[in-house]
């Protein structure tokens, strides 16, 4: 549904409305329509624009105070009190040792070695029979907010001791570098739409089924051999992706 303001809402999307209306509010932030210390408009004026209920549009400001944006005072509105600047995700060839901005960091949710692999990890390292793979999962932040989950897995032979002497910088590439000397010639990458799982949502800090994009990544040394696999899942309405394409 186009609103005459020229905000769509899609009210038969699975996508529930409040976290439409929150992902649009936090795209206008980001976009400068109010500053940090602005009192952001009332909850009426906000139910007449969006053509909701006020139960639905309470829910919307409550996701965004959840997410520290916008600040409730009793008897005086809520007012931002920070502008949700998306976070950039560079899809670019990686390179180590990289400037890493302060507000961005990774929190390790599990480490372990793993025998029952899934299928599609099977096929991508080509496994033998009682190989083992190390697996990764983790927490992307940005300021504190949960931003991305991602999991990765390594041929547990071509990395000794990862787990027990963790990542160099929190940084899967500074590690592959610096402690084993490999070189990444080729990363495939692919992206898909996606939603979020009641887990994952959790982990998130998200509404289950909340959109999300995936990154399908495979890093490959100049052997051919794949060193790494993982996949990302992407907080949709506070990322963005860049990628630079130049002509040989």
């Amino acid at each position: 549904m186009l609103l005459s303001t020229g905000i769509t809402i899609d009210k038969s999307s699975p996508i529930p409305v409040y976290h439409q209306i929150a992902s649009d509010l936090i795209e206008r932030i980001s976009k400068g329509e109010w500053i940090v210390g602005d009192r952001f408009p009332p909850e009426t004026e906000l139910i007449q624009e969006y053509e909701v209920s006020r139960v639905t549009m309470r829910q919307a400001l409550a996701e965004l105070e959840q997410r520290g944006i916008i600040e409730r005072q009793r008897g005086k509105g809520s007012f931002l009190t920070t502008n949700p600047t998306p976070f950039i995700e560079s899809l670019n060839f990686p390179s180590p040792n990289q400037e890493k901005s302060k507000k961005n960091d990774s929190r390790v949710l599990e480490w372990k070695y793993m025998k029952e692999i899934p299928l599609y990890v099977q096929q991508m390292f080509r496994i033998r029979e009682n190989q083992e793979l190390i697996f990764l999962s983790r927490l992307f932040l940005r300021n504190d907010i949960p931003v991305g989950l991602n999991h990765t897995w390594f041929p547990a032979e071509m990395v000794p001791d990862l787990i027990e002497k963790g990542l160099v910088n929190k940084s899967v590439t500074d590690t592959l570098n610096q402690r084993y000397q490999y070189k990444i010639q080729k990363v495939e990458n692919y992206i898909e739409a996606a939603k979020m799982n009641a887990q994952e949502a959790a982990l998130l800090e998200n509404s289950y089924d909340a959109p999300a994009l995936k990154i399908i990544s495979t890093h490959f040394l100049d052997s051919g051999i794949p060193i790494e696999y993982s996949n990302t899942l992407w907080v949709a309405a506070t990322t963005r992706f860049r990628m630079i394409a130049e002509a040989n």
